[in-house]
């Protein structure tokens, strides 16, 4: 197995597997995502089947939620999305605008509880094998990782994400001034990690170091709506839509 240094750790290099018709997915990178799918979903996945159609009232108000934070067009699009579908399985979960260098943070229930500014990867790029560059797409927390790290880590079958607070070991250079710019390059600076605010992260995000939550990293090279939407195809780049039905099936991500 190969790996890649990801804000100061080893995790597996990201990787596109290769597919053979008859026995699916394969490669380590791909097992030990699966793994964390499974591990981070398993004491929610009762919950999950049990939760309905999100109510009409949760999406008014994250609606409104959004436009007092003056969130994009694309990141209510994929915040929506998440609740009306359920990919978030009942689980707290993020949205990256990384176009707009801007983390958004909501709830197990939906609801958005507060946004920041981010500092994310030097290099303009979606993909996992780009270099600098934070890769976007579903990723699922990795708490064993998570455990061993200064910070929040998450995984797809991909690639490896991980958030600190500022200031940490990991942090860039400057890192408080370039958060407060207005100018979005200036916060392009890191490895492809992602670093918010040390107030924020203790408030709002330090409980997920040891729980199941789920990020999403809005692309900005291939339209948003290619890699997350309301039909019935998985998002390019992560889990598909239904860890539960994948999980019983003993199928992993097609």
């Amino acid at each position: 197995m190969s790996y890649k240094a990801v804000s100061g750790g080893r995790y597996p290099r990201a990787t596109v597997f290769k597919r053979n018709p008859s026995t699916g997915p394969s490669g380590p990178v791909f097992y030990t995502s699966l793994a964390a799918a499974l591990i981070g979903f398993g004491l929610f996945f009762d919950h999950a089947a049990t939760v309905g159609a999100a109510p009409d009232g949760v999406l008014t108000a994250l609606h409104g939620d959004l436009a007092r934070e003056r969130a994009s067009a694309e990141v209510e699009h994929v915040a929506r999305w998440a609740v009306e579908s359920r990919d978030h399985a009942g689980l707290p979960f993020l949205v990256v605008d990384k176009a707009r260098a801007r983390l958004f943070a909501f709830g197990a229930d939906g609801r958005l509880i507060a946004s920041t500014p981010v500092l994310l990867g030097a290099s303009h790029g979606d993909g996992p094998a780009a270099p600098a560059a934070t890769p976007a797409g579903r990723f699922v927390a990795a708490t064993w990782l998570s455990a061993r790290d200064d910070g929040i880590v998450w995984i797809n079958p991909d690639a490896a994400l991980s958030l600190h607070g500022i200031p940490s070991r990991l942090s860039p250079g400057h890192g408080a001034q370039r958060l407060a710019s207005d100018e979005v390059e200036d916060k392009r600076i890191s490895d492809g990690s992602l670093h918010v605010p040390g107030s924020f992260y203790r408030q709002y995000l330090s409980s997920l170091k040891g729980q199941a939550s789920i990020a999403y990293v809005l692309p900005e090279v291939v339209p948003v709506r290619e890699l997350f939407s309301s039909n019935e195809t998985a998002p390019r780049f992560g889990f598909a839509l239904e860890p539960r039905a994948q999980a019983a099936a003993g199928k992993g991500p097609s």
